[in-house]
């Protein structure tokens, strides 16, 4: 355009403005606003126009001032703080062929008067001398120095992230890069790497925590039959279960319907099936998906009270024992629909049985004489196996098929049979009322609503974060769930 290549155009005005203070803020203020248009892409606009808008009003200032013959503009005056003479004030030398006289013929003129009439001022003659000695030099062509953040940053597109946008602006601006206004490739790339990702982020530990029973009914047992589904038991016959997300009735008065509390229940090694104990002889057994289940009460004809069971097998091939209150335990084997019962035989002295595990053909029981007794041969005989010295009343035992064996007592001892020899471990003050374990992990519970847990034999018991609101009865173990059960319904989970 004609006004950058004239002496007063627009070009020379903007070279000296440049130099000027109101420059410098403009460009503060086009670095402020550009770097907070991550928060907002408004702030884009007010970067541009802190930085354009200026030195165009007071171009366009001193244009007008110009031509209505003001002395003094406000771009004038800002230019004359730098030490340049405005555009008003500045002289153009005479030309050097006019005759020479007693004044060197560049000096500057008379001040002419203004409109008022009256001359210049002393300063202002002093400018204009100071100007005119600044014309005779000569001028030299030079390139401006290229100045970082001078070009302002486009306005981005609507398909560019503003996040993104923003820090690749104020990353061009400090490397006096001209932004490009839209992310690249790269960037694009990028940017869902910053997205917070679920991959990779460790499990949370499991822990204990109430849920919800379908029963008021004090539960007796419980035994995990899959890693994510469990069965219990309690009074008035009632069997509940879960599937690994809420807990619902499978029966509410016993295999026979005749409402005979339930003592224990056991399930068989693929968890497919589950089998059921209790008073008047009450036995069952159920399928764990279905819920169907089928009434063997009465076994080999007796109906005295049975105290818990114990299952080994898979589906269709399952051995089950069943103790009672005499101190007799009596076997059953299961094949294709029909159940077969042995003759009942007594461990011990005829004290009345607490507990009873089976693990393949390696099973236990224990009395409340302090009797324990071992079975190799799937329960079809067994022999004594301590316990001596024990203060506490033997209520509750848990196996592993390498022979290793844990008795609880009701005096908070944990006993551990290596083979040859008991070893007792104090685990609380409270009275414990069942143990289980799954793995090298061991956990037993109290009557007062506690649950203790180790992970192996080597680590220290400790107790669960979570008490239950009033007794706990039994505990059972598998590889992602546990379940504790106990009065008016009580049901802690491990999760």
């Amino acid at each position: 355009m004609a006004t950058n290549t004239e002496s007063g155009g627009f070009g020379r005005f903007f070279q000296r403005y440049t130099k000027t203070w109101m420059h410098a803020v403009a460009t503060a203020g086009l670095t402020a606003f550009g770097l907070l248009s991550f928060v907002h892409r408004g702030f884009v606009v007010l970067a541009l126009a802190c930085y354009i808008v200026p030195p165009i009003v007071l171009y366009l200032t001193r244009r007008g001032d110009d031509a209505a013959e003001n002395s003094t503009s406000p771009t004038d005056a800002a230019l004359a703080e730098q030490g340049e003479p405005s555009g008003s004030e500045r002289i153009e030398p005479e030309d050097q062929s006019a005759p020479e006289s007693g004044t060197d013929s560049l000096g500057p003129p008379p001040a002419e008067p203004d409109s008022r009439g009256e001359s210049g001022s002393g300063d202002e003659r002093k400018s204009l001398e100071e100007a005119s000695t600044a014309d005779r030099r000569p001028e030299v062509e030079t390139e401006p120095e290229a100045e970082p953040q001078s070009e302002p940053a486009s306005e981005p597109t609507a398909d560019a992230d503003p996040s993104t946008e923003s820090t690749d602006a104020a990353a061009s601006e400090s490397k006096g890069d001209e932004p490009t206004g839209e992310a690249g490739p790269a960037t694009q790339a990028a940017a869902p790497a910053s997205e917070p990702s679920d991959e990779g982020e460790p499990e949370s530990e499991p822990e204990w925590r109430s849920a919800d029973a379908p029963t008021d009914a004090t539960l007796l047992d419980a035994a995990v039959a899959e890693c994510s589904s469990a069965v219990a038991v309690g009074e008035g016959g009632v069997v509940a279960g879960t599937d690994g997300e809420e807990w619902s009735l499978l029966l509410e008065d016993g295999p026979a319907a005749q409402g005979q509390g339930l003592s224990g229940v056991d399930v068989t090694d693929d968890g497919e099936a589950a089998w059921v104990a209790g008073d008047g002889g009450a036995v069952g057994r159920l399928e764990v998906e279905s819920g169907r289940h089928v009434d063997y009460s009465a076994p080999d004809d007796r109906t005295d009270n049975l105290a818990g069971i114990a299952v080994a097998g898979g589906d269709g091939e399952e051995t089950v024992l069943l103790i009672n209150g005499s101190g007799e335990v009596l076997r059953g084997q299961y094949r294709d629909g029909d159940c077969r019962w042995d003759e009942p035989v007594q461990p011990g002295s005829g004290s009345s049985l607490s507990d009873v595990v089976l693990a393949g053909a390696v099973g236990y029981c224990c009395d409340t004489n302090d009797g324990v007794f071992a079975t190799d041969d799937g329960g079809r005989s067994f022999e004594r196996i301590g316990i001596e010295d024990a203060d506490g009343t033997p209520v509750g035992i848990a196996a592993e098929e390498d022979g290793t064996c844990h008795l609880c007592t009701d005096d908070g001892v944990v006993h551990r049979y290596d083979g040859s020899r008991w070893t007792p471990e104090r685990v609380c003050e409270e009275t414990l009322a069942g143990i289980d374990g799954v793995g090298d992990r061991l956990a037993v519970c109290t009557a007062d609503g506690a649950i203790h847990e180790r992970e192996d034999p080597t680590a220290d018991w400790e107790r669960a974060d979570a008490d239950a609101p009033t007794g706990l009865e039994a505990v059972a173990l598998g590889d992602d769930l546990g379940v504790a059960v106990g009065d008016e319904g009580t049901v802690l989970e491990r999760r």
